[in-house]
Formats: C-alpha cells, structure tokens, sequence
C-alpha cells in the first residue's frame, strides 16, 4: 500500500504520516525509496489513534507501541504494565476531569453574571441636567435658548423644545439635544454595530488602551474638577464611554455627533453605566452644536483624522468656536510613512479627503499655530496588522500604522483656520 493510498483511509495527510514515521512511530517498508504499509502498520495506526483519542501524549504513545512490538503482550507481565499506563492515565484524565467541571461551573457563573448585567438595576435619570443650561445658545446667533414644553424628571429635562428669537429652533428627545446636521458625506455613515471596535486586531486594541492610560493622566494633570469636558465625533471612538469609571464626576461632560442613532447608542451604553457623571448629548454638526462660545474647557480628541477623512482639514477647525485661551486639548493622531500603499489606497476610497491627513509634519505645525504649549506630542507604537476590513479599510497589511498621542493648553484662535 502506497502513502497516499495509507494516508486517505485514516483520513491524514501525508505529511502526517511522515511525521508519525519520522518519530518512529510506524515503520513501515521501503522500496525503491518508497514506503509501502503492510496490515501491520495499518494495526501500529490504529492503535495509535485510539490511544490518542485516550489522550495519551507522543511519547507516551511511543511506549505503548514499543511494548506491544516487543511482546505483543503475550506474557503477562507486559501486559500488567500497559495496564499500570492505563492506569495512571485514568487517574489523570478523572483529576482533569474535576478541574473541567470547576472550570464549566465558574463559564456558567459568568454567563449568568453577563447575561444579567444592568439588569435589576435602578437606571439613573437619563436627561439634560439642568447645570447644562447657562451654557446653551443658539449656534447661529449665540443668543440664550428659550424652553417649552419641557418634561422635567430628577433635574433632568427628558424632552422638550429649544428656540431662538432668531429663528432656531431644537428639541429635545429621550434626554438628548438635536440640532442641525449639517452635510453628510457619501461616504460617511453611522457605525451601529461599532465595526470600528469589533473588527480591531488584538496588537491595536493593545495600542488604544496604552493610548488612553496615556490621556487619563494627562486628563488628572491638567484638572477636570467643575470643567466642561467635550467629546465629539463619537462615530468611530468613544473616550468617555470606555473610561468614564476612571473619569472625575465632578465635570460636566458633552458628548456629541452628527448622527442621532449615534449618541443614542452610547447614552444608552453609559446610562446603564448607572455613573454620576454629569452627561450633555448632543446631536448635531460640530460647527452647528447649540452651545455658547468659548464655554469648552477640555476638548477630547479621538476623531482628527475620521474627521479629516470627510472635511478639508482637522477636527478642531470646526470646534474651534467653543475653545477658550485656557482650554486644553488631549488626543491621538494616526500617521502613515511618506508614500506608502495604504495612503494610496485611503485616496481610492475616500476620494474627498484631506490631502494632508495622516501627515504627522503637518499635523504637529498645526498644534503649534494653534496652542501656546504642545505640552506632551509622544510616539506610543505602531501596528502593521490593523484587524478587519471595518476597522481601517485603507490600512494595507505590513505597513506601519502609527500612533502619536498630544497635551496641548492654551488656545490660539488666531492660529486656527
């Protein structure tokens, strides 16, 4: 019987049955350089599955196989020590067998521990906190907004409507504000299932959470007690949401995005939070947030080159209204090398995006015009393999994918575009 012919009726490869070979296992004759398996290496194969399906290790195996070689077991005493093997392995395979039934127990105390979280819990007063309203104004004229119809729970407004004499007007559903739009690239949409998150490779989910160690210390360094904290472009990233346990309650935070099922997603994910946390959300275009200018204190930073990705600059160009000269800004910036194929495949798929997106030079001149202290600009790492295609599309396998993460205070509106 050829190897081939040996290999498909124990449904192994070739190089399986080499290997077996190689380790002595079977030995089989060779012709003409050639092996050919007799009914008694079909009898050591069969044997040797069977005592792996027993769970006996190669080495193991190679014993038991030996002896029977040797004797056949036709005297007693070497069939008392396959017995003795037999044995022992029993004992092992019964004390495995409590550590399994250990382990099933403590999977099934998680599930039930998973699958009840949140639930039975008392779900915080879900609205827009009434320590929000001095800083609400209308986007077009900067007047203060009026208030009708307001459903009022906890000190919280859950619903209503926001006006201007001017002629604006918003309302104000399950707890969040709703402002303009704005234009929407074709490109661009909602991320509902958060691809972006799920799709991530183990070494990039790896390089965000030493990015956001990295910006939770430069939060406590700067202070965020009694601040307005702003988050926006919530679509890909959200900064709030995965750190907010760590985050100081005492600050007053806004977390926005352009698409409504957007913050509604994750106002429900931190409202099961069950957090103190003092929580604006707003849905609405950057540019176009009903908030007073110059009223951001912190601005979170997660989303320059998403945004980059639709507009014709940086983040903070359509923020920068909000920013005060003694604001503060914490955040990341992903960056390319000079020419390479992703940046060529980015412009393929997003033909309407920033020329100088990913462009770490540029990036880093901007931060200076625009801020009187680039504080901290630190290289945190890279990853070549960036996960599926929902994460980063554009990011061609084997390419350096960077991440820089920043500090900067002082805002230079002067600077800005």
């Amino acid at each position: 019987m050829k190897i081939g012919e040996f290999s498909e009726m124990f449904r192994l490869t070739p190089e399986t049955v080499r290997f077996y070979i190689n380790k002595g296992l079977l030995v089989p004759a060779s012709r003409n350089e050639r092996y050919a398996f007799s009914a008694q290496d079909v009898e050591d194969m069969e044997l040797l599955q069977k005592l792996k399906r027993l769970r006996f290790s190669l080495s193991e195996i190679h014993r038991i196989v030996s002896l029977k070689r040797l004797s056949n077991f036709d005297s007693t005493d070497e069939l008392n020590d396959y017995v003795s093997i037999l044995k022992k392995q029993k004992k092992v395979l019964t004390r495995e067998r409590g550590r399994l039934q250990e382990t099933i127990a403590e999977i099934e105390r998680e599930i039930a521990g998973a699958a009840g979280k949140h639930t039975g819990q008392a779900k915080r007063a879900s609205g827009v906190p009434l320590a929000f309203l001095p800083y609400l104004a209308c986007p077009h004229c900067q007047k203060g907004l009026s208030i009708k119809g307001c459903s009022i729970e906890k000190d919280q407004i859950v619903s209503g409507s926001l006006f201007c004499a001017c002629g604006y007007q918003s309302g104000i559903q399950n707890g969040i504000v709703l402002g303009e739009r704005g234009e929407v690239s074709i490109y661009d949409g909602p991320d509902l299932e958060r691809n972006c998150y799920r799709m991530m490779s183990p070494g990039l989910i790896t390089l965000m959470k030493k990015n956001y160690r990295w910006m939770l210390e430069r939060l406590e360094k700067c202070g965020t007690k009694g601040k307005l904290v702003l988050e926006d472009f919530v679509n890909d990233y959200c900064f709030c949401h995965a750190n907010f346990e760590a985050m100081d309650p005492s600050a007053l935070y806004v977390i926005t995005d352009k698409f409504p099922e957007i913050v509604a997603m994750y106002k429900n994910l931190i409202d099961k939070m069950n957090l103190e946390h003092q929580v604006l959300y707003i849905a609405a275009a950057s540019h176009l947030l009903p908030l007073r200018d110059g009223c951001v204190d912190i601005y979170i930073d997660l989303a320059t080159n998403e945004y980059a990705m639709f507009q014709q600059g940086y983040a903070m160009d359509a923020l920068s209204r909000y920013f005060h000269e003694r604001s503060s800004a914490v955040g990341i910036f992903w960056h390319f090398e000079d020419r390479c194929e992703s940046l060529a495949e980015l412009r393929r798929q997003y033909p309407d995006a920033f020329d100088r997106n990913f462009d770490l030079a540029c990036f880093r001149e901007y931060l200076g015009r625009c801020w009187q202290d680039v504080a901290d600009f630190d290289y945190l790492g890279f990853v070549t393999d960036s996960g599926e295609e929902d994460s980063f599309s554009y990011h061609v396998v084997g390419e350096k994918l960077n991440l820089n993460s920043y500090f900067v205070r002082g805002f230079l509106p002067e600077g800005a575009v």
